[in-house]
């Protein structure tokens, strides 16, 4: 087992490279470095269970003239459910058009498939830089690294100027592209998941849940993103018995994933689910999505306190801003405890 000082040195030599994870992979390592071995097994559902991620139909709420007041209670109604239960669906006919979501899922693959030098330009952990590039932020506080590398974008209060974007970006990531948003996204996260040749030793993103009110998941077709979900099944005596499962998110073409938040879990007072998930390391690849955060942390609403709605019953949070929330979850990282605890009353 290396010790505290052999780590440390093992991950400033692997974040000197600023090569991140696919410099390893591009070195055709057999073995990865002990640096990403989690040091638990990573547990897997070993049992089956009957959750299916739902997948809503936005057309009848987004169809123009045929639209109508109760087609678009049906959609809002299957949302509603969805955050209720699950805390994570899909959506279809939503209207982004198929190339824009192609081109960026290319854009963001070939950020990362750039030669060294032209992406250590951009590598860092300083996040008064828009635009960064790194493996993962907690690289020297977490206990093993991830099999991922990720190029950031922060988009509030406003887009970076397009000489500070990344090259094989600047056509899908410029103003114009998001300006309904602009109020409330605040940060875009290309994901590039190499092959690992140890998959059973690692993770590609461990698990967690958002520090935001929702985000959006853009994803290709690989797969690998899973979501814990609580379930009450029978074992071999017939017994009941609840156990919280790993349930594979589909990878859809066209169907971008969206998850509650932490923020909205707290103002609805437990009503919307924050669910966790991670993104399990597979030896096929690679694997790119898109995450993009709706919640703002800039000077005129980090401060806003977010008060709780209750429909019935009492508080279960105290009272809390954006700011408290992020910084809480930038120092604790993915540990796989959940956020919200400290907050509940």
């Amino acid at each position: 087992m290396a010790s505290n000082s052999d780590r440390l040195c093992a991950l400033k030599a692997f974040d000197d490279t600023k090569a991140g994870v696919k410099g390893l992979a591009d070195a055709g390592v057999t073995t990865i470095p002990s640096i990403f071995h989690h040091p638990l097994p990573i547990e897997h559902t070993d049992h089956e269970h009957h959750f299916t991620i739902p997948v809503i139909d936005l057309a009848p709420a987004t169809g123009g003239t045929t639209t109508t007041p109760s087609k678009r209670a049906e959609v809002v109604a299957a949302v509603k459910a969805a955050a209720e239960t699950m805390g994570f669906f899909q959506v279809v006919n939503h209207g982004v058009p198929k190339a824009v979501m192609s081109e960026m899922l290319a854009a963001v693959r070939g950020f990362h498939e750039e030669p060294v030098g032209a992406k250590a330009l951009y590598y860092g952990r300083d996040y008064g830089r828009p635009v960064r590039y790194w493996s993962i932020f907690d690289l020297f506080q977490s206990q093993a690294a991830n099999w991922r590398d990720t190029l950031i974008i922060d988009t509030a209060p406003e887009l970076p100027p397009p000489e500070e974007i990344p090259p094989t970006c600047r056509s899908i990531a410029p103003n114009g592209h998001l300006e309904e948003d602009a109020a409330c996204l605040e940060r875009l996260a290309g994901h590039y998941y190499p092959p690992c040749p140890e998959p059973h030793l690692t993770l590609g993103t461990t698990r967690h849940s958002d520090p935001c009110f929702l985000a959006v998941l853009l994803q290709d077709t690989v797969g690998g993103l899973q979501v814990l979900l609580e379930e009450d099944y029978d074992d071999n005596n017939n017994k009941k018995k609840s156990s919280a499962v790993w349930v594979d998110v589909p990878a859809v073409e066209g169907a971008p994933v969206v998850n509650i938040g932490g923020f909205l879990q707290i103002v609805s007072n437990d009503r919307f689910k924050s669910v966790e998930h991670r993104v399990v390391s597979q030896s096929v690849g690679p694997r790119v999505s898109v995450a993009c955060f709706f919640r703002r942390q800039d000077v005129a609403t980090s401060t806003r306190v977010l008060a709780l709605i209750i429909a019935e019953g009492e508080a279960r949070y105290r009272s809390t801003t954006m700011a408290e929330l992020v910084q809480h979850n930038r120092a604790k990282g993915p540990d796989g405890s959940s956020a919200l605890q400290h907050l509940r009353l």
